[in-house]
């Protein structure tokens, strides 16, 4: 699989990670190295906090805090990705997964957001360039505008829903009560 990605120079943000081949909706393109946990978080630079790490949740439940391998530490960020990521229940492993056909020389791209509740220390400029760019990166989907959120929801990773279900729910339910 890595033959099939490339990282390299990219137009949204320092390096990119890139497709070498066409990948289908739906196919896997890599899996996540999560094998390097940060024994303590309080010892980390402001620059690794925001730039080398992963915070997620395990398909036990727990939280899990690695330092990303390469080359999906250079996946970078767009208000309209092309891939997320999907824990394999029986293993564990997370895998990146197209959300739509990439092609040969796109950039891989998901949305920082997604699957994350923390709140960045200093959100950032976005530089996506999408036309629904939220111009601000913040790091955490219950911050995201409703809209997305419930774009979302079929692509939320199964141990973040898990975690998150009454906070879920109340986004659905809230949805439900707006008038269309």
């Amino acid at each position: 699989m890595q033959g099939a990605i490339s990282v390299k120079e990219s137009k949204i943000n320092g390096r990119g990670v890139f497709a070498n081949k066409g990948f289908g909706r739906g196919e896997q393109i890599l899996k996540l190295d999560d094998s390097r946990l940060v024994p303590d978080r309080g010892k980390l630079t402001p620059e690794q906090r925001t730039h080398e790490i992963d915070v997620f949740t395990g398909r036990d439940g727990r939280v899990r805090i690695v330092f990303m391998s390469s080359p999906g530490r250079y996946i970078n960020h767009s208000c309209d990705p092309n891939v997320r990521t999907k824990t394999n229940m029986r293993s564990g492993v997370r895998n990146v997964i197209a959300l739509k056909y990439i092609r040969r020389g796109e950039e891989i791209t998901w949305d920082y957001a997604l699957n994350s509740w923390e709140e960045w220390e200093v959100p950032a400029e976005c530089t996506c360039g999408s036309s629904n760019c939220r111009k601000l990166i913040r790091g955490n989907f219950f911050t995201l505008p409703r809209d997305t959120q419930m774009k979302y929801l079929p692509l939320l990773d199964e141990p973040f829903k898990e975690r998150f279900k009454e906070e879920i729910a109340a986004i659905k339910r809230e949805s439900s009560r707006r008038p269309q």
